[in-house]
C-alpha cells in the first residue's frame, strides 16, 4: 500500500499503546500517603529536632550542658541530618533499623528509648489507618457510588483420562468429584465434572499422517506420527510437539519424513506360471483422457518398481526397458500407460497367493502383481498426481511365454521325457501315430497364439536319398522280380522286359555289363520324393473332443545341416483365443515305412548282383529338442459390467482395498464411482487415528492437545475447516453434525475434546488401514504449519472444574501440575484409575485492586464504547490480555491511508515466555483477529469499518566484512556477531523485555556505534544494509505506518580480506 499523503501520514506514525502503558501511578493509593513519616523517619526527625532543645541536667537548672540528641546516642552519632530522598538519609534510616533489630534481639536498649520506640509503633497503627483513607475513599466512589465491582477468581479447568474396566460400563454424573489434592491452606482442592460421561474401551491405538506439497512436488508420510522421524523415535525435546498433518521439513528438529508410497495390483488367475517358461508381460492401461505427462521406457523402468506372488514370498523385479515387439514397449503416451515385465526362468513362477507366504490374501488369492511408485522425485511427484486424477477406462494384458522345454509330452505308448532326446511318435512311427502336448498353464489362460518348436536328430541329409531304395510298386505284388525290375531300366533299342533278364544265368550281370540294361537314375516311383513328403495333422482338445486345426503339415524343414519343425497355431477365423484346455496332438499322415524295411532288405540281401541297391533303414524321428512359445491377450473395460475374474487393488502406505466400480456404486457415500490407479491424497494434510476397543452406538470422547501459538498465523484462515472423516468399506465417510456432538478444538488451534457419535457402518470389514480398527481421519486444505502441533491424543477424556470452596488459589497462576489430579474422591465401580495428562488452564486469580483501579478509570473515559483511537487501543488490550502492544490507524483500510469510515487496528502479541510461530515476526492467527474485530464491532458505530489486523514486517539483513582481534576464534565470533545483531535489531528475540515497537527505526552510523561497542570487534568495512532485499541509504525507516523493521534471520557476515596491490 503506497502512502497517499505524507501529511496525513505525520498523524499515524504513533507507537501505539501497550500494556506497560496503561499503568498509571496516579491511580495507586499507595502513592499519596497523607502521613509519610515511619519509624526511622520518626526518629530520625525526634534526632535533628533534639538538637534545639537545651538540656538541663537534674543537679542544677541554669546551666544547660548540651542538647537533646544526647537522648538519641546509642542509635545515631550524627548532627546534620541529610535531605530526604537521598541514598544518604536511606543508608542511615536502615541502619537505626537495623541498630533496633539487634537491641530487640539482645534487650539492651535503654529504657526511655524503648519507651519512646514502643510509642512510635504503636503509631504506625494509626497512621495506618490515616493513609487508607485515599484507597477506601476510591473503593467507595468505584464500587458504592459507580457499581463497579472487582472480578471474581476463575476456576481453572482440567483434562483427565478415564480408565475403565471389563464388565458393566460405569456412568459418571455430572458433578461427580475428583481429588486435587492439598491446598497451601490444608484444605482439598475439589474438581467437579461438567458433563455427564460413560467411559469404554475405546483407545488410541495408532496416529499415521500424509502431507502433500504441491509446491516442492513431496508426499510425505509417517507411521508413527507422534514421533521424531514419523518411525517411532522419541523427541529430542520435551513437549516439542509435532506437526498433525506432517511436513516436509529436513531439520534438526523436524527430521525428513519417509517419501510416500502408492501401488496398484492385478490379480487374476490367468497370471499364474510355472518358471519353466521366459515371460514378457504388456499391460496397458488405456485412460479415459489423456495423461498430463509423457514418458519412455526409461522413466518407466526408473519410477515403477514390481512385485508379483512367487513361491517362497514376493519376488521385486523391475520394468523392462527394452522393446520385445511393437505392442510391447513400456511407455506413456496419450491416455495410454504401457509397463512391460520381464521374468526369465530362473525367477520364482508366479503362483496363487498364500497367506503363510505372502501376508493377507487379496481378493480371491489368485495370483497378484503389484506396480508401485514412490513419491522420490519431482517426476514421480507429477506421474502419481496425474495417475491418481485420471480415471481408467480399460486394460489390456498381453503376455508371451517361450523357451518351454518341459511340457507334458505323450506318445500313443506312454508319457515321454522332453528333457533328453525322445521318438516323439514312437520306436516304429506309422501312419495315425500321435504325439500330444499338453500345458497345465493352458487350462487358466487364452492363448492366441501358440508356437511348436522341434530340432530333429539323426536325420539324413536329404530324405529322397535316404528312401531311395523305397519304391512305388503301384498295383504289383511285392516279388523278387518286381523289386529288382524297378531299380533297373532298358538300354537303348531293348525291347524285352526287365524281368526277363533275371530268368538267364548270369542274371542283370551280363545285360550291366553289355549297356542292355541300365540302373535308373531318376526313378519316377519312388514313395519319399523329397524333403516335404512326411507330413502331420495338429488337433486340439477343449474338453470336449479332438478337433483338427492343421490339416496337413510338413515336419522336416531344412535347419542348416539338419532339420526343424515349427507349427504357429492361430485361433480360426470369427475366434480370439485357442481352444487347447487338454492340449495338441500331431498325428502322422504317412508311415516311415518301418513296415516296408524288412521284406525289401530280405530282398535285396537275396539278389546275387553287386548293383542291387540295399534300403536304409526307415528314419525313426527323433526330437532333440522341443520348446513351446504361446501367447495370451485379455482386455477387461471398467466401463462395462465387471469381470469377475479381475480383481484390481490400489495400496498407500497404511493399506490396500480393492477398486471395484460396483462396489463404490452400491456404497452412498463415494460420490465418485471411477476407478482410479492410485489413491491419491484428496487434502494436502491428512491425519488419520486408529481405534480399537470401541463398540456400535458408544461414544468416542478425544482429548487432542495441541501447543498454542504454534501454528502460522497467515496461514490460518477462518473459512478453511477441517473436515472429520470416518473409514467406511474401504471409502471415507464425511462426519456430519450429529456425528460429532462437540468440538472444543477450534480447527485443532487449541487444546480441547471432541465427542463423536460414530455411525455404524464405520465398524464394517475394510482393508485400507488395520482391518481390526476404526479409523477417524481428519483432514485439511492448508499447509502443515496452519494448526499447531499437538501434544497427544488420548481416548476417554474428560474436562473437570474447580470447585472453590474457600481454597488458596495461588496455583491458578501457572495451573495445577500434570498428574496432580489421580483419583476420585468417591471410589466408583468400573473405574481402574484416573490420569491427568497436563496441568491445568483457563484460571484467573481475583482481580487485584492494581488492575482494578485500571480497569475501572479505562471504563470511565471510553465507557464500554471504541469511539476514539484511545478508546480502541485500551478496550482491546483490557479484554486481550495476550495483546502486548496496539496501534490504530484511523480512516485506514487494506488498500489506503484515506478511507473515510474505516479503522484498522495493528496488533502485537506478547512474545516473552509464550508460544510463538515465529518470534521475529509475531503474529496472531486468523481466528484471534476475527475474535478481536468482533470484539470491536460490538462496540463500535454501525458505519464504521473495524477490522484488526497483524503488522506487516520488513526484514533488515546487514552485509559487512569484519575483522577481530588476534586471538579469537573467528569461527565462533561470526556466529555471535550474527546473533548479536539480531539481539541489537530485535531485541525481544533474545527474552528481553524490551517490546517491539512500531515507529523502529535507525541510521548506518548508529549500526557502525553498535559495532564499535562490541569488545571483540577490531573493525569492519563497507557495512551495508538491505530492507526486504533492497539497499538501503544512511535512514532507514517503515515504509508505512503499518510496518515494522525486524530483523533477518541471519545475516552476511564475512571476514575482510584486504586486496594487496
Amino acid at each position: 500500500m503506497q502512502p497517499d499523503n505524507l501529511n496525513i501520514l505525520k498523524v499515524l506514525w504513533r507507537k501505539g499503546t501497550s500494556q506497560a502503558m496503561r499503568i498509571n501511578p496516579g491511580l495507586d493509593p499507595s502513592n499519596l500517603e497523607l502521613m509519610e513519616l515511619e519509624l526511622g523517619d520518626w526518629l530520625l526527625f525526634a534526632n535533628n529536632f533534639a538538637k534545639y532543645i537545651p538540656f538541663f541536667p537534674a543537679n542544677t537548672s541554669k546551666v544547660t550542658l548540651d542538647n537533646w540528641q544526647l537522648f538519641f546516642e546509642e542509635l545515631l552519632a550524627v548532627e546534620d541530618l541529610p535531605q530526604k530522598g537521598t541514598p544518604a538519609y536511606d543508608h542511615l534510616k536502615q541502619s537505626i533499623l537495623t541498630k533496633l533489630e539487634n537491641f530487640s534481639k539482645e534487650g539492651t536498649l535503654k529504657p526511655q528509648l524503648t519507651l519512646l520506640v514502643a510509642f512510635l509503633q504503636l503509631l504506625e497503627n494509626s497512621r495506618g489507618r490515616l493513609n487508607n483513607i485515599t484507597k477506601r475513599h476510591l473503593d467507595f466512589y468505584y464500587g458504592d457510588v459507580l457499581g463497579f465491582s472487582k472480578q471474581p477468581a476463575v476456576p481453572d479447568e482440567a483434562f483427565l483420562i478415564i480408565e475403565s474396566g471389563k464388565g458393566p460400563k460405569p456412568l459418571l454424573n455430572k458433578g461427580t468429584s475428583f481429588d486435587g489434592g492439598v491446598d497451601a491452606l490444608g484444605k482439598k482442592r475439589t474438581y467437579i465434572l461438567e458433563n455427564e460421561f460413560s467411559p469404554n474401551l475405546a483407545q488410541v491405538s495408532h496416529i499415521k499422517n500424509r502431507y502433500t506439497d504441491s509446491i516442492q512436488r513431496k508426499i510425505k508420510v509417517s507411521q508413527v506420527a507422534n514421533s521424531s522421524d514419523g518411525m517411532g523415535e522419541p523427541f529430542k525435546e520435551e513437549n516439542q510437539g509435532w506437526w498433525p498433518f506432517g511436513h516436509s521439513l529436513s531439520t534438526a528438529t523436524f527430521p525428513a519424513l519417509q517419501n510416500a508410497s502408492f501401488g496398484f495390483g492385478i490379480s487374476l488367475p490367468s497370471l499364474w506360471a510355472t518358471a519353466a517358461s521366459d515371460k514378457y508381460f504388456s499391460f496397458e492401461f488405456t485412460f479415459k483422457k489423456n495423461l498430463p505427462f509423457s514418458g519412455t521406457a526409461a522413466d518407466v523402468h526408473q519410477l515403477f518398481t514390481v512385485q508379483y506372488s512367487g513361491e517362497k514370498g514376493w519376488v521385486e523385479i523391475s520394468p523392462f526397458d527394452l522393446q520385445v515387439k511393437s505392442d510391447f514397449q513400456s511407455k506413456v503416451e496419450g491416455n495410454r500407460l504401457t509397463i512391460v515385465l520381464f521374468v526369465d526362468k530362473s525367477q520364482a513362477a508366479i503362483v496363487d497367493q498364500q497367506e503363510k507366504i505372502h501376508g493377507d490374501s487379496k481378493g480371491e488369492g489368485a495370483p497378484l502383481i503389484w506396480f508401485d511408485i514412490s513419491c522420490n522425485s519431482q517426476k514421480a511427484f507429477q506421474w502419481i498426481k496425474g495417475l491418481g486424477g485420471t480415471a481408467l477406462q480399460k486394460l489390456t494384458i498381453r503376455s508371451i511365454y517361450s523357451n518351454i522345454s518341459t511340457p507334458i509330452v505323450e506318445s500313443d505308448l506312454g508319457i515321454l521325457n522332453p528333457e533328453k532326446p525322445f521318438q516323439p511318435f514312437g520306436s516304429i512311427p506309422k501312419k495315425g501315430s500321435s504325439f500330444y502336448i499338453k500345458y497345465p498353464e493352458w487350462k487358466k489362460k487364452k492363448p492366441t497364439k501358440v508356437t511348436i518348436r522341434g530340432k530333429w536328430s539323426n536325420t539324413p541329409t536329404d530324405f529322397k536319398d535316404w528312401y531311395y531304395g523305397y519304391r512305388d510298386l503301384g498295383s504289383q505284388y511285392l516279388s523278387k522280380g518286381n523289386y529288382f525290375s524297378q531299380h533297373f531300366v532298358p538300354g537303348p533299342g531293348v525291347t524285352q522286359p526287365i524281368k526277363s533278364f533275371l530268368l538267364q544265368p548270369t542274371g542283370f550281370r551280363e545285360p550291366l555289363l553289355t549297356n542292355k540294361i541300365t540302373v535308373n537314375p531318376d526313378p519316377d516311383n519312388l514313395i519319399v520324393k523329397n524333403n516335404n513328403h512326411f507330413k502331420a495333422s495338429l488337433s486340439l482338445n477343449d474338453g470336449q473332443g479332438w478337433t483338427t486345426k492343421i490339416s496337413e503339415e510338413v515336419l522336416f524343414e531344412i535347419d542348416g545341416d539338419g532339420f526343424k519343425k515349427t507349427f504357429d497355431v492361430l485361433p480360426g477365423a470369427g475366434k480370439k483365443y485357442l481352444d487347447i484346455n487338454e492340449g495338441i496332438k500331431i498325428t502322422l499322415l504317412q508311415s516311415f515305412l518301418s513296415e516296408l524295411y524288412p521284406r525289401l532288405y530280405a530282398l535285396a540281401m537275396s539278389s546275387d548282383q553287386p548293383e542291387t541297391p540295399i534300403p536304409n533303414e526307415p528314419y525313426t524321428p527323433l526330437l532333440e529338442t522341443l520348446n513351446i512359445d504361446y501367447e495370451t491377450e485379455e482386455s477387461f473395460d471398467w466401463t462395462a459390467t465387471p469381470d469377475p475374474s479381475l480383481k484390481f487393488f490400489v495400496r498407500d502406505d497404511f493399506g490396500w482395498y480393492e477398486e471395484n466400480k460396483a462396489n463404490k456404486i452400491g456404497i452412498a457415500h463415494t460420490l465418485d464411482n471411477e476407478i482410479y490407479a492410485i489413491p491419491y491424497p484428496e487434502k494436502v494434510g491428512e491425519l488419520f487415528i486408529g481405534i480399537s476397543g470401541i463398540a456400535p452406538l458408544e461414544q468416542l470422547s478425544l482429548l487432542i492437545q495441541v501447543l498454542e501459538g504454534s501454528e502460522n498465523p497467515s496461514q490460518t484462515e477462518e473459512t478453511d475447516r477441517l473436515k472429520w472423516s470416518v473409514l467406511v468399506s474401504n471409502y471415507w465417510k464425511d462426519l456430519e453434525r450429529e456425528n460429532i456432538i462437540s468440538d472444543q478444538t477450534d480447527n485443532l488451534l487449541k487444546s480441547g475434546i471432541i465427542v463423536f457419535s460414530l455411525p455404524e457402518e464405520a465398524f464394517n470389514l475394510h482393508h485400507r488401514f488395520e482391518s481390526d480398527l476404526v479409523w477417524l481421519r481428519v483432514s485439511s486444505g492448508k499447509t502443515y504449519n496452519a494448526t499447531s502441533r499437538v501434544l497427544g491424543i488420548f481416548s476417554q477424556a474428560i474436562k473437570v472444574v474447580l470447585s472453590d470452596n474457600g481454597n488458596d488459589l495461588s496455583h491458578l497462576k501457572d495451573g495445577l501440575p500434570a498428574e496432580s489430579i489421580a483419583k476420585m474422591i468417591e471410589r466408583k465401580a468400573g473405574i481402574k484409575g484416573v490420569f491427568q495428562p497436563f496441568n491445568s488452564f483457563g484460571g484467573k486469580a481475583p482481580e487485584q485492586d492494581k488492575n482494578y483501579y485500571i480497569r475501572a478509570s479505562e471504563r470511565l473515559r471510553h465507557k464500554n464504547r471504541s469511539v476514539s483511537l484511545w478508546d480502541i487501543e485500551h478496550l482491546v488490550l483490557q479484554e486481550f490480555p495476550e495483546v502486548y502492544k496496539v496501534k490504530c490507524l484511523n480512516h485506514t483500510c487494506s488498500e489506503s491511508f484515506l478511507s473515510p469510515g474505516h479503522v484498522m487496528v495493528l496488533v502485537i502479541p506478547d512474545t516473552l515466555n509464550k508460544n510463538v510461530y515465529d518470534i521475529y515476526q509475531p503474529t496472531f492467527s486468523a481466528a484471534k483477529l476475527n475474535e478481536i474485530t468482533s470484539f470491536l464491532e460490538e462496540k463500535s458505530a454501525p458505519q464504521v469499518k473495524i477490522k484488526a489486523v497483524n503488522p506487516l514486517y520488513e526484514e533488515i539483513r546487514i552485509n559487512v566484512q569484519v575483522t577481530f582481534y588476534p586471538g579469537l576464534d573467528k569461527s565462533f565470533y561470526m556466529n555471535k556477531l550474527d546473533a548479536d545483531i539480531i539481539s541489537y535489531l530485535s531485541p525481544w528475540t533474545s527474552g528481553d523485555n524490551l517490546a517491539i515497537d512500531f515507529n523502529n527505526h535507525f541510521n548506518k552510523s548508529s549500526l557502525v556505534y553498535f559495532f564499535e561497542k562490541l569488545g571483540y570487534v577490531d573493525f569492519i568495512q563497507e557495512p551495508r544494509i538491505f530492507r526486504n532485499g533492497t539497499e538501503m541509504g544512511n535512514n532507514i525507516l517503515p515504509s508505512s505506518p503499518k510496518h515494522i523493521l525486524v530483523s533477518a534471520k541471519s545475516h552476511d557476515v564475512s571476514l575482510y580480506a584486504p586486496v594487496i596491490t
